[in-house]
């Protein structure tokens, strides 16, 4: 017992008179401190009030050094307002050392409050509510304190960690988080120190913990910070609202969900592998059906596209937040992040989901601009003299269409594809290899899937193509080759029934079956192309002049042995072939050709100036007769013609 007391003076006398130097240190002598005065006690509640007894004098000596050192800087700078350069004195400067031990002092009460959350620190919030929103022009504070000036460029420690106290003294009272958790979320989304934001972030994560109902409101405006400009900031919050989401504190609803898309394409490395685990294993598990009901509206919201009433953001936020989380744009970067983030969400559906996914995409972006539900008519006619309304027209056209091209990316894709038909085989060979019952079930329902993707394509997705590629026609609209290779890839895998399924449009039963055979000869070249350069590659073949046929006949048989002898194969192998001994023989040919010298040349002669006046009026008849020809003359774009 007596080294228990000789523990507790030397902690209490470390703490009020020497005062740790270093914030790690605080918070382990708070704790061992209560440890020993509980055991020093008889009873619970003598521990009590012995705890509570040296939080009194650790918290009084804190609260005066913090009052000593805003009572010096508020005079140092009066001080140095009266001091003149004439008068010779020399401006007033703080010892750091007292800064210091001043934002230990800051840290020390927030470190007693949560010890002890019966701590009295009405002496405090005025003077931490001063200083962090200082200046305030408000007489009450500045009444209070005397503080007039920017403690976050005079002492920004300190400025940093009047926010941390604050925001633990909140935690355990409940009024003043009410009446502080705005002020909270104003400087969240307003300080320009990333260190300030972090400190925040988890500030407002342990309130959503402690007062769930009161920062409900509140998460949109935090979830903002998944779009810091500090990548430490956007780590940060990303996973404490993954914590929180995996808690069921925070629900995936509203726009949580969509601005967590965003972190699948982050810039940060560590963000997209957080992310990659996070929607591909957790939600996957917790959420099974939020991708699939969320996908057609996902493709609105990366476009920033609010032209579809039903796809309009739930919360009306302002256009400066939805641009921020909108990958919007016809660049290359742009449709890449949009395409892998549409790609992450397919690979979590079931089969039947991406078969649901795929006709609600033919019916509420496809069918929908086929009917003008969305608008992708030019509308310069509308507004030629409003400047801003035409320019906002535009915007709404351009996003329409990248709406509508994303819809046809993402039906072509083999994600969206192939896993109705994979499923089907998956399902079959695990019949074959035994276990009968379940895999029985697995290969009916995948060949069920597959049956009713064709019916689906045949019945709906067809049609609507038809009406579109017609609207798209008459639009002139460059969206016309991007829906001809989504139908192209959709109907490669029933060549021997395009004629029936595309029986409503001959002109396009034509244009896809010459589409696809183009297709496939310019794969079958550029197969054949790169195997040439692989077997040359690998021999270090190259050809010595005069012998460049045999050289290229031995290589082009290499090639046939590899690839096969089938009429598309060998074609090609022809094809280039041909290409490259014609191209052999014209160097052949002009490798002695020299130049013409200049003067061997036809030049056309130039009169001079001083010609007769008759002869000028001559000339000058000619070349009205020159003109009127060639004005007569008719010209021929077509080839054909």
């Amino acid at each position: 017992m007596d080294n228990t007391i000789f523990y507790i003076q030397m902690l209490d006398h470390r703490l009020t008179v020497q005062f740790v130097k270093s914030l790690l240190k605080v918070d382990a002598h708070m704790k061992a401190l209560k440890t020993l005065c509980k055991r020093k006690a008889v009873n619970h509640r003598e521990g009590d009030a012995l705890v509570l007894k040296w939080v009194r004098q650790v918290s009084s000596k804190a609260v005066q050094i913090l009052k000593k050192y805003v009572a010096e800087i508020s005079k140092v700078r009066n001080d140095n307002d009266f001091s003149t350069p004439q008068s010779g004195t020399r401006k007033r400067r703080l010892n750091p050392e007292s800064l210091s031990q001043t934002v230990i002092a800051v840290f020390t009460i927030g470190s007693l409050v949560l010890v002890c959350p019966s701590t009295d620190v009405k002496d405090v919030i005025p003077i931490l509510h001063t200083i962090m929103t200082s200046p305030n022009q408000d007489p009450q504070t500045k009444g209070l304190s005397g503080l007039t000036i920017s403690m976050k460029e005079k002492a920004p420690s300190l400025y940093i960690q009047s926010w941390v106290t604050m925001g633990k003294i909140c935690l355990v009272d409940d009024k003043l988080a009410k009446r502080y958790i705005p002020l909270f979320i104003q400087e969240l989304e307003r300080s320009d120190s990333a260190a300030v934001r972090n400190n925040i972030m988890i500030t407002m994560t342990d309130f959503c913990v402690r007062y769930t109902a009161l920062v409900d409101c509140y998460i949109p405006k935090v979830s903002n910070s998944l779009r810091d400009s500090c990548e430490v900031v956007r780590r940060q919050t990303f996973v404490l609202l993954s914590r929180l989401l995996q808690r069921d504190y925070v629900k995936w609803k509203g726009v949580l969900f969509l601005r967590f898309l965003l972190t699948l394409v982050d810039d940060s490395q560590k963000i997209r592998r957080l992310a990659d685990y996070l929607f591909g294993n957790i939600l996957k598990v917790k959420a099974p059906l939020l991708a699939y009901n969320s996908f057609v509206e996902v493709i609105f919201v990366l476009n920033d596209c609010r032209a579809h009433a039903g796809h309009c953001e739930s919360h009306g936020s302002a256009q400066t937040t939805t641009q921020l989380f909108s990958i919007r744009g016809n660049d290359a970067k742009s449709r890449a992040q949009r395409m892998h983030i549409y790609v992450s969400l397919l690979k979590q559906m079931a089969p039947e989901q991406l078969l649901a996914t795929s006709a609600k995409l033919c019916a509420e972006v496809l069918a929908a601009a086929a009917d003008g539900l969305l608008n992708i008519d030019d509308v310069t006619g509308q507004s030629v003299l409003q400047v801003n309304v035409y320019s906002m027209l535009s915007v709404i056209m351009f996003q329409i269409l990248g709406v509508v091209e994303d819809a046809l990316r993402i039906l072509c894709c083999k994600e969206m594809r192939l896993q109705a038909g994979r499923n089907a085989e998956t399902a079959e060979v695990e019949d074959e290899g035994g276990d009968g019952g379940v895999a029985a079930i697995q290969a009916a329902k995948g060949r069920a899937v597959t049956q009713a993707s064709k019916k689906n394509l045949i019945q709906h997705a067809v049609p609507i193509f038809i009406e579109l590629k017609r609207l798209l026609e008459s639009k002139n609209s460059p969206l016309t080759g991007c829906l001809m290779e989504c139908l192209r890839v959709l109907l490669k895998d029933y060549k021997n029934e395009i004629e029936d399924i595309l029986v409503a449009d001959k002109q396009l039963q034509r244009e896809l079956i010459y589409d696809m055979h183009k297709y496939e000869a310019a794969k079958t070249k550029s197969k054949v192309t790169e195997a040439v350069t692989e077997i040359r590659r690998s021999d270090g073949f190259r050809s010595p002049a005069g012998h460049a046929g045999d050289g290229s006949s031995s290589v082009y048989a290499r090639v046939a042995e590899k690839l096969g002898t089938g009429g598309k194969v060998a074609s090609a192998v022809a094809d280039v072939a041909a290409k490259v001994t014609v191209r052999s023989v014209l160097k052949e040919v002009n490798r002695d050709a020299g130049t013409p010298p200049l003067r061997s040349m036809s030049l056309p002669k130039v009169k001079s100036g001083a010609a007769d006046a008759t002869s000028g009026a001559a000339g000058r008849d000619r070349h009205s007769d020159v003109l009127e020809s060639l004005r007569k003359r008719q010209s021929f774009e077509d080839l054909d013609e």
